[in-house]
């Protein structure tokens, strides 16, 4: 089983959304595939998935072994898709990377992939969840200051000897075709890392979001081919300099 945390440098960029979206796609592709919500303090990957009130048991439960790991799951609405919730109490001190370790190790035997979805920044909750999984994912958006926080976290991640793939959200294609925000080569090139996923900007929640951008993502982490998503494909030549000159419609 591959074991993937998903980090970001900063919070509401999207991070939780791209777990699920990611989740999704790799399950599409035939993979038997987990998420573990590791963010005890702004949990809300349940929420994301809408499996709030499928909830029983928690990453709490397991630990203090008031049931098995695979009671604690939570089969979502995509085939291979389930979600180990996180606990919504307070624990302390008996989180650590070992436990979660423990956790996926247990599940390692049933689960193609296993995406770890941790707190943002570079605190307690990160390197807990870092400590546990093989590679990771950071997600930014291409502002300046998310921009600024995940080369923080990039760096981070090298004294933990991984390589971490960049996935850049809430990208605009006409921004980008104007040049008004730094281009996915621009982006890789600042943050010493390759970008494998770009998602554009959407108001859509984690049901309605596009596909495209996430099963190309799924293929570059699980097959090593193909491209990120352009979203400035449509905003280029004549018409797209029309579209970009009279809204992004």
């Amino acid at each position: 089983m591959k074991s993937i945390v998903i980090t970001s440098g900063k919070g509401g960029v999207g991070k939780t959304t791209v777990t699920a979206g990611l989740g999704r796609a790799l399950a599409a592709l035939g993979n038997r595939v987990v998420l573990m919500d590791a963010d005890f303090g702004l949990n809300n990957l349940d929420v994301v998935m809408g499996l709030e009130n499928r909830v029983v048991y928690d990453i709490a439960d397991v630990i203090n072994n008031r049931c098995r790991v695979r009671q604690a799951l939570v089969e979502s609405d995509v085939r291979n898709l389930f979600l180990l919730p996180s606990a919504h109490g307070y624990l302390g001190d008996k989180v650590t990377s070992q436990n979660l370790k423990l956790i996926l190790g247990g599940l390692s035997v049933t689960f193609d992939y296993a995406l770890v979805d941790c707190p943002a920044g570079i605190e307690a909750g990160f390197r807990r969840a870092v400590g546990a999984c093989e590679r990771a994912a950071v997600v930014t958006t291409p502002h300046i200051s998310a921009l600024r926080d995940a080369n923080k976290v990039v760096n981070l991640l090298s004294s933990y000897g991984i390589v971490p793939t960049l996935v850049v959200n809430r990208v605009r294609g006409d921004l980008l075709a104007d040049g008004k925000i730094p281009s996915i080569k621009e982006i890789s090139e600042i943050l010493k890392a390759e970008v494998d996923g770009v998602i554009p900007e959407t108001d859509g929640v984690y049901g309605t979001m596009p596909k495209k951008p996430f099963e190309l993502l799924a293929k570059r982490i699980h097959l090593g081919t193909g491209e990120p998503l352009d979203p400035a494909a449509g905003y280029r030549g004549i018409f797209g300099a029309i579209r970009r000159r009279f809204g992004r419609g």
